[in-house]
């Protein structure tokens, strides 16, 4: 049985699609919800889990994304507490499926451009429990991803469209380029009045 780990972007949402119409033993699915998602991914994922009729665990901090960046200041780029959070929720989860249903394997989805980065979750020991990266395994590149999302009628409002890098994780993430934080306040300048955040070079500055 797989517990399917979504982010309801294209690569996670190709990753569940597929594996539905290849009727695979799916026993739920998790998403980490940092609170910080755009509002058009929201909406996409209230969609995705209604036309698949499964089980979604929600998980979140407890303290809540707001409440950490303001103890511990914006992520850094090169990975900082919104990633380890994240993690920690997601493995703390897993470990509590797997205890009670020892067969689980967790489904991730990267893809074919992301072979390096699969192999080194592969190896990561916090996991004691197989995983699985579907897209890889039937050769499915980010573009074929995208380019399968749009073919089963998912648009993510848009997105994708007016996103300069096509890639989508939460608003504030600080990976983002900066003709991605142009493109943001274009499209949301309601996330820049009473919380603005930092561009990438401000982040690096101020966590240095």
């Amino acid at each position: 049985m797989y517990i399917v780990s979504l982010s309801f972007g294209k690569d996670s949402t190709a990753m569940l699609e597929m594996m539905l119409e290849k009727k695979e033993p799916i026993h739920s699915a998790m998403w980490f919800d940092t609170e910080w998602e755009f509002p058009e991914i929201r909406k996409h994922a209230e969609k995705v889990i209604h036309n698949a009729g499964i089980n979604l665990q929600v998980i979140r901090h407890w303290a809540g994304f707001d409440f950490l960046e303001k103890r511990y200041g914006a992520p850094h780029p090169s990975g900082g507490w919104c990633v380890g959070r994240k993690t920690q929720g997601c493995n703390r989860y897993m470990r509590l499926m797997v205890k009670d249903n020892p067969d689980i394997v967790e489904c991730i989805g990267f893809t074919t451009d992301e072979m390096k980065r699969a192999e080194r979750l592969s190896k990561n020991k916090d996991k004691k429990w197989p995983v699985r990266f579907p897209l890889i395994e039937w050769g499915i590149s980010e573009k074929d991803a995208l380019e399968y999302c749009y073919s089963k009628g998912y648009d993510f409002g848009g997105i994708y469209d007016w996103m300069p890098s096509k890639r989508v994780s939460c608003w504030k993430c600080p990976k983002q380029s900066k003709a991605d934080w142009v493109a943001i306040r274009k499209h949301h300048p309601e996330f820049f009045t009473a919380n603005k955040p930092l561009d990438p070079t401000q982040r690096a500055e101020r966590l240095s």
